[in-house]
């Protein structure tokens, strides 16, 4: 009886946490979708303490990514995901989601075969047209 009630306590627990979690990746595949990405996997789940150095953020700022300097030296949660669309190399592209206290702050896109390699996830059509992607 004791069993019984222990492993569904766990399973209860593993039920509330994987809902939890899927929540979270709707709120990701909305977002992305209203930018017209599609998630294709799961990467990497990251909390750490925003510091990027200024040459750095001048970069990600050159590349249309703003939002990052109004968060340096808070938490944030970056998600990274395996997009479905790839370049013109045939690569998946990727996209990178930060939140602070679970809202969804910005995000870039990562585009290795392309010099700065971080794209605006706002210009999907503008790589389309350079074909810079598929």
């Amino acid at each position: 009886m004791k069993i019984r009630m222990l492993f569904m306590m766990i399973v209860g627990i593993l039920f509330v946490t994987a809902c939890g979690q899927e929540s979270l990746n709707e709120r990701h595949e909305v977002y992305l979708s209203e930018k017209g990405w599609e998630i294709k996997d799961s990467i990497e789940v990251e909390t750490y303490i925003l510091d990027i150095p200024d040459e750095l953020l001048s970069n990600y700022e050159a590349s249309g990514i703003t939002f990052l300097s109004e968060y340096l030296g808070e938490e944030v949660i970056r998600h990274t995901y395996v997009l479905k669309e790839k370049d013109d190399n045939g690569e998946r592209l990727q996209a990178v989601i930060f939140e602070v206290d679970k809202e969804i702050i910005g995000g870039y896109g990562v585009l290795r075969t392309w010099v700065p390699g971080v794209f605006n996830l706002d210009d999907k059509e503008r790589l389309i047209k350079e074909q810079m992607i598929k």
